[in-house]
Parts: C-alpha cells; structure tokens; sequence
C-alpha cells in the first residue's frame, strides 16, 4: 500500500472511528473527575477562611451559654488538624471541647490522625498500624492550615494531646478510629491518668467498642457515630439511650421527627459538622444544643 492510501485508509478510520473514541474520551473523564475532585478536595479539607471569634457568634433567640461547641479535630481551620497546636488554637479562640480522632501504631501507642494513611499529612505515606512509634515521628506534617507556621511539627500522641487539654483548660471529644484489645483498656488508664475520666466523651461509629468501654467504666460518656439515621440505627440508638448519638447535620434523612424520637427517649445528642449560625439555629430550635465544628461564620 503506497503512502497516499495510507492516508486515505487513516482518513476513514478517523470519520468511522470518532464518535466511539469520543465516547471512551467522555466515559474516562466521568469516572477520572471525582477521583480527581477527592484527591483536590483530600488537601483542601485541612484549610479554610479564618472563623469569626466565639464571642462574635450570634443565635438567634438563644443563650450562647446553652450551647456546646466542640473544635473538629482541634481548630483545624487555624493549625494542623489533630495536632497539639490545633488544641492551642482552639483554646485561643475560646472553645471549651475539641474532638481529635485516634489510631493505634504496631507497637500500641495511641497516636492522633484522622486517616490510616499518613500520606495526606506528613512527608511519608503508609498506615500508622504498621508503623512503630518511634518510625512513626520521623515523620513531618506537612499540610494543614498554617502549617508553615509551626515548623518542625510531628504527629502527637494521645498523652500529649490529653496533657495539651489539661493545660489550656478544654475537654477532650476522643473519637476511635481503630484499636486492639489492649488498646481500649490503655486509651482507658490514659483518659483516667489526666483525670477527664467523667469529663471527657468517647465516640465511634463503631458502636461495639462503646458497648466494651461502657463495661469497663460506665463513668465515660460515650456517643455514637452515626452518619444517617435509618430505621436500623435509630433502633439501635433506642435500644440503650445511656449511649448518645452524634449525627451528621448535612443528611435530609436525620430529620426533626427522628430526632424529637432520640430526645423523648432519654438519647444524648450531638450534631456534626456545623459550620455556619444558621443551621446551628435550626438544630438549636429542635433542641440540639451540642455542636461539633470546623468554624463558625454568621451568614
């Protein structure tokens, strides 16, 4: 075949084989797109606009006193989530709580982090579960808001985290995110060593932990984690109300009916992640009086 019907022949392929290459075209963009958007979205979530101060927070028809707002993973909208600074921050800007999340490395200590894998906040990848501790901080976090500021910051473990709480003066909010046998009664000794034994709230979405927690020392108050509150877990919820519930506020589903349902049977509730005056007033006004935030804007 000489060279111009080589180019007659491409020619054809081309006008035959458009619409098809243009499909496999769009159907890899639709699957690429969200993964794309996480990966974005996945460095994006440690940083926001800078908060208004708690004192500036206006509800309407309420007595701000009332209400409990709990610093997500520490002030993560000012200092690196999960950190001892993120605990600092919160302090400075007046929460009384702050929830940080809680893993276990190879060799069992407690440590903080929201993820399994460290690769979104330090300068190394890999589960923290396969890490010992002493691997574990040659590790440097290396995103998060401000997190330039902070220079050599390394991942905390949960006692000086809990000595971070005790000094500022803010209760602890501990979420598990994973954990071994051993694991529940040393996160327990722990908790007790920095006196926030009655204090203190332990959730999970796991609610067989809570259940092994609450056996082993009933002075905890516990909260269940849930993100949609179904016919199966608000059952659950109902089936022992001395565990709270912490529920997502941005699911249509969790409405004021399942929630007036939580309350008329004793259930302790906790509304997660409100972000904004406005919906914090519409939880308020269903008599939700404790929140769990990144920041608080008026709107």
């Amino acid at each position: 075949m000489n060279k111009e019907a080589l180019k007659r022949s491409f020619r054809i392929i081309k006008r035959k084989k458009w619409p098809i290459v243009l499909a496999v075209i769009t159907v890899i963009a639709v699957i690429a797109a969200p993964l794309v958007s996480n990966a974005v979205s996945s460095r994006k979530r440690y940083t926001a606009k800078s908060p208004i101060q708690l004192s500036s927070v206006f509800v309407k028809k309420t007595d701000q006193s009332k209400i409990k707002l709990i610093a997500h993973r520490g002030f993560s909208c000012q200092a690196p989530e999960n950190t001892v600074a993120s605990i600092k921050k919160a302090a400075e800007y007046g929460f009384g709580s702050v929830e940080i999340d809680i893993r276990q490395t190879a060799d069992g200590v407690w440590v903080l982090s929201h993820d399994a894998d460290i690769k979104e906040m330090t300068d190394k990848s890999g589960n923290i579960s396969s890490y010992t501790y002493y691997d574990l901080i040659t590790a440097n976090i290396n995103n998060g808001a401000n997190h330039k500021s902070y220079g050599n910051l390394k991942i905390a473990t949960l006692d000086q985290a809990l000595s971070a709480c005790l000094e500022f003066n803010i209760i602890p909010m501990i979420e598990i995110k994973d954990y071994t046998a051993d694991g529940i009664n040393t996160l327990l000794e722990t908790i007790d060593k920095y006196g926030f034994t009655k204090s203190c709230s332990v959730i999970s979405f796991d609610r067989s932990v809570l259940n092994t927690i609450k056996g082993k020392n009933p002075d905890v108050q516990l909260y269940a984690l849930v993100s949609k509150l179904n016919s199966k877990e608000t059952e659950q919820c109902l089936d022992d109300p001395t565990i709270g519930v912490s529920f997502n506020g941005h699911k249509a589903i969790n409405s004021e009916k399942k929630i007036k349902q939580l309350q008329q049977a004793g259930v302790p509730l906790a509304c997660w992640t409100i972000d904004d005056g406005e919906t914090m007033q519409k939880y308020y006004d269903m008599g939700v009086t404790t929140f769990v935030t990144n920041r608080i804007y008026k709107k």
